[in-house]
């Protein structure tokens, strides 16, 4: 079995209209320091999830280290979102995902790897239970 790990450009969420939708409409779930905001979408583009990465400028004051973190953020998701695309495909969903990031600290890549798991395993139990 080759499992499918591709975060493509086109798997970005970008578009300023679904994210303004995304944080007016969108559900969170919490794994300190990250926080997740997730929405079903609305028309279907074939992509299951569309996701993006923030951190806040007010508590991580330097860019390198802010970029550094959202690498981390993205190699994580990267890594671990196959199980949730496939749960997404075969409910036939699509989701935007937007990270947020909300420590002073820079964490370790083990540790936000960790979290990510985390988040992406709630975010799979979820959705079985909104699919039904």
């Amino acid at each position: 079995m080759i499992i499918n790990n591709k975060y493509s450009k086109n798997e970005k969420l970008k578009s300023k209209k679904d994210i303004e939708y995304l944080f007016k409409k969108g559900k969170s779930i919490n794994a300190f320091p990250i926080r997740v905001i997730y929405v079903k979408k609305n028309d279907l583009t074939g992509i299951s999830i569309n996701a993006g990465v923030t951190v806040s400028k007010k508590n991580i004051k330097l860019a390198v280290n802010r970029n550094l973190i959202k690498r981390r953020i993205r190699e994580a998701y990267r890594l671990n979102n196959s199980q949730l695309k496939d749960n997404l495909k075969v409910n036939d969903l699509e989701l935007d995902l937007m990270f947020i990031y909300s420590s002073k600290e820079t964490l370790a890549y083990s540790q936000i790897n960790d979290k990510i798991k985390v988040l992406l395993t709630r975010l799979a139990e979820v959705n079985e239970v909104v699919s039904q």
